[in-house]
């Protein structure tokens, strides 16, 4: 029997040796842990990291006491309306991707109420929702109890209104009687860890963080550790049973900290460990292995127009760029029209398959991918960001695909988020004399 591997963060809790804060430190910490029900630990790795990156502070040791106070305004002043990481369960672990589309959220519960007022507007006025009629020059909206003013003239359209044909609008209804929208953009992000207990324990999964409205279009660090406050998937919905919920703001508050892991377990997360461990996971999978993985797990789809395909896994892979370009490409299939491409290699993947055509992976970056994760740029020592050039090896999170050339098939990658391990990165070189006086 193979021998089972050892998850190494199993078992391993955080001793912390550090000098206490101040006491009226302390106490704002607990005021602010209490008002939003966040545990003391995470508030107190939020004021850390907050005052570390807005006052340069790495040893708040060295402070004078009251200007630690101070700086205790500042951190949870401008938190007042939320958690220090938006939501209400903190998770533990870094963020991998983000998906290179969003969508209207609202969709399916929007669709569902156009089709029972079809099919059954018995059934639609039970829900407690409403049809927009026309009375004395204004809309005014049906329920089954009552009628609702609106005060809006029928020359506009009705507020909140979906149009079912017609002159016919119907609409949602809250039990206070007020109309209201279900549009609600989301972008779907992918991160790895759990909740802080069951991560220690070395339960790490696979989730979908939920970025709602606009956060749907707010950078997010890929690779770095950070603690979050979400929402966690009810049980009983199985399609989202892997989504951790957010609401709008939620990226102002993702707190990039490793503050959670003891010093000498904080190495176990830099990707070049973290994504490529198979004792954490089971999403790696070697560049010379993405035809097998594909072949493995490739999962069939249909849409409702007709269409059907398959859907190769989600993987974390590592491979070295062979080449690149900094410049997109006009793309009908990317929602802003653009699109950018890479491509990798390794030398398990040159043994193989030699100097031809399967000798590297194509890599294609969607255009919010390219803008919302810095994808062509690796963090330095000072955390500025620096491009990277060719023969950078790459951290890679995405979807495994096919590609036809001359009537072969080749595994391709559809991209959503790279760590550039900075140690391994070779900076990209520009400028220069561009004066043609130099050929003189």
């Amino acid at each position: 029997m193979e021998e089972e591997r050892k998850n190494p963060f199993m078992g391993m809790k955080e001793e912390s040796q550090e000098k206490d804060l101040p006491d009226e430190v302390k106490e704002r910490i607990q005021k602010h842990s209490e008002r939003t029900g966040e545990d003391f630990d995470t508030v107190k790795s939020f004021y850390l990291n907050h005052i570390k990156e807005h006052f340069n502070c790495d040893n708040w040791e060295n402070e004078d006491e009251d200007l630690l106070i101070d700086w205790t305004e500042s951190a949870f002043v401008q938190t007042r309306r939320g958690g220090t990481s938006g939501g209400g369960s903190t998770y533990v672990g870094e963020f991998l991707g983000v998906a290179d589309r969003s969508d209207n959220r609202g969709t399916g519960l929007i669709n569902w109420l156009i089709r029972t007022f079809r099919e059954s507007p018995n059934d639609f006025f039970a829900t407690g929702n409403g049809h927009y009629k026309k009375v004395d020059g204004n809309w005014v909206i049906k329920t089954q109890e009552t009628e609702i003013p609106t005060g809006v003239s029928v020359e506009q359209e009705p507020p909140y209104g979906i149009h079912v044909g017609g002159s016919d609008y119907i609409v949602f209804v809250s039990r206070a009687g007020n109309p209201y929208s279900r549009d609600e953009m989301g972008r779907y992000s992918w991160f790895l860890g759990n909740e802080k207990e069951k991560f220690l324990e070395g339960n790490i999964s696979l989730w979908r963080v939920d970025l709602k409205g606009e956060d749907t279009q707010r950078a997010i660090r890929i690779g770095e550790p950070c603690v979050i406050q979400v929402t966690p998937p009810r049980e009983d919905d199985e399609y989202r049973k892997d989504v951790l919920d957010t609401k709008e703001g939620f990226v102002d508050n993702i707190n990039y900290t490793d503050n959670f892991l003891s010093d000498d377990e904080k190495h176990l997360l830099k990707p070049s460990n973290f994504w490529v461990n198979n004792s954490y996971h089971e999403l790696f999978v070697p560049l010379e292995d993405l035809w097998e993985a594909y072949s493995a797990n490739a999962t069939e789809w249909s849409s409702s127009d007709g269409r059907s395909g398959l859907s190769g896994p989600l993987v974390t892979t590592k491979g070295r760029i062979t080449r690149m370009s900094h410049e997109h490409r006009d793309s009908d299939y990317d929602e802003d029209g653009r699109s950018y491409s890479f491509q990798i290699s390794s030398q398990a993947l040159e043994s193989t398959q030699g100097v031809g055509r399967g000798s590297e992976v194509y890599c294609n970056v969607g255009s919010a991918v390219h803008d919302l994760t810095n994808i062509f740029c690796y963090r330095d020592d000072d955390g500025e960001l620096v491009e990277y050039a060719e023969g950078t090896v790459l951290y890679i999170y995405g979807r495994i695909g096919m590609m036809r050339n001359n009537g072969e098939e080749y595994p391709k990658l559809t991209v959503f988020g790279v760590y550039a391990n900075p140690r391994l990165s070779r900076k990209r070189m520009s400028g220069g004399n561009t004066d043609p006086s130099q050929f003189k």
